[in-house]
Order: C-alpha cells, then sequence, then structure tokens
C-alpha cells in the first residue's frame, strides 16, 4: 500500500525507480486512468489526439513505467469514453499499481466518483498508487491548490479521495519565490498542518498503512503542526 507523489513524472519517476522496484517488475500490471483532461472529449479525440500512442503525452507515462521493466502488454490505459464501470472495477482488482496522471482535479475526480463509482475501489486499493499533480493532491481528504497552479486562478481547498487521512498537506510544483513560500507557511500555521513541498524534480513516498514517510530529492517541509 504505497503512494508515490509526484510534482512532475518525468523528473520524479526517476528519483522513486530503485524503490519502486521493490514493488514492481515485469510480471506487474498497470492501470493509467488519463482522465484529468482540460474540457470533455469523445472516444476518438482521446485515442487519436489526447492520449495518442507514441505522443509526447503518451510516452511521458509509459516510458518510465517500461523502465522499471514492466512489459508494454501489462499496461492498460482506460479510455473513459468506452471503457465500462464493472470493466474498470475488475482491473483495479488484477492490476499491482494504479497511475494518476497530472491535469484538471476536478475532471479526474468527477470521473472517478461520479461517472464510475470508483472511489470505494480506489480508496481500498492494496497496490502502488503513482499520482502526479493532480493525481497527488486527490490521494488526500482534502487537499488545496494554490493560484499559481489552479485553473481558475486563485487559492482553494477541494474534497479528495481520503486515500491518505490528511497526515499533512501537500503543495506540488513548487517555487522558491519567497512571496508563494510565505504563503505556504501561512496555510500551515492557519491550518496546523505541516506542508509537503514537492518541486518538480522531487518525489515522496509514503506507506499508506502506517504513514511512513520517504522524501527525495528537492522536497521542502514546511511546519505547522505538531511534531511526532
Amino acid at each position: 500500500m504505497i503512494s508515490v507523489l509526484l510534482s512532475k513524472i518525468e523528473q520524479g519517476m526517476k528519483l522513486v525507480t530503485p524503490d519502486l522496484k521493490k514493488y514492481l517488475n515485469e510480471h506487474s500490471h498497470v492501470l493509467i486512468l488519463p482522465w484529468a483532461f482540460p474540457i470533455e472529449l469523445t472516444k476518438e479525440s482521446f485515442q487519436n489526439d489526447y492520449f495518442k500512442e507514441g505522443s509526447k503525452k503518451y510516452n511521458k507515462y509509459i516510458e518510465p513505467l517500461l523502465n522499471l521493466g514492466i512489459q508494454k502488454e501489462n499496461i492498460i490505459i482506460s479510455n473513459p469514453y468506452q471503457d465500462t464501470k464493472e470493466k474498470l472495477k475488475n482491473k483495479l482488482t488484477e492490476v499491482d499499481c494504479l497511475v494518476l496522471p497530472g491535469g484538471n482535479p476536478e475532471m479526474l475526480f468527477n470521473k472517478i466518483v461520479h461517472k464510475f463509482d470508483l472511489l470505494y475501489d480506489i480508496k481500498y486499493f492494496k497496490g502502488v498508487i503513482i499520482g502526479e499533480s493532480a493525481g497527488a493532491v486527490l490521494q488526500f481528504e482534502r487537499y488545496f491548490i494554490t493560484a499559481k497552479n489552479n485553473y481558475y486562478k486563485y487559492f482553494a481547498f477541494y474534497d479528495g479521495f481520503g486515500l491518505l487521512k490528511d497526515p499533512f498537506y501537500l503543495d506540488v510544483h513548487s517555487t522558491n519565490q519567497p512571496n508563494y513560500l510565505r504563503k505556504l507557511e501561512k496555510i500551515a500555521t492557519e491550518h496546523h498542518k505541516n506542508i509537503y513541498a514537492i518541486f518538480d524534480d522531487g518525489a515522496l513516498i509514503i506507506n499508506r498503512e502506517d504513514l511512513q514517510t520517504k522524501t527525495i530529492g528537492n522536497v521542502k517541509k514546511i511546519l505547522g503542526g505538531k511534531e511526532k
């Protein structure tokens, strides 16, 4: 029950590959849910444009998995405009790893929770969950998005999936700009909760059972809660 939290999969997966090889190998099966697109698509536009095989977006998610030794035929990419709820529920019982890509978190949330009713299935998934950006913050019960990262250009809190019961808050695509870091410090202080700020060249691995946390690369811990 390991969660890998990344800001940018191209850089972050290189950092966590040695750790992931403890859990995933050439016999592992992976399900990717690349549903965090900015607007609704069609079955054809998803397959032929948004996540076209061989495209830059496609390769950035497939290549790190191949580098883990996973066989391409064991990687399943879900097209939400043709897959059924029953098919996806079955696949989640068969795979060892779930990938939740970045993009529009509200779109991903609505697809998983409302369209396919997969919240329970994902919440109690026993395998490895790799989340990038939106796919990382959504693993928490509550998450925030800074104005810099929000599609709507304002700061706000949102509901997540609750795989992680908010042991801390997470900030993705963090920057070292003083004003930005002061904002994170204010959030941490006001909500009495620590924040892990993951830069694009950072990663965080957390055990969902005992909440043991490992930071790799460029990650800053901003104190706001009581240290255990």
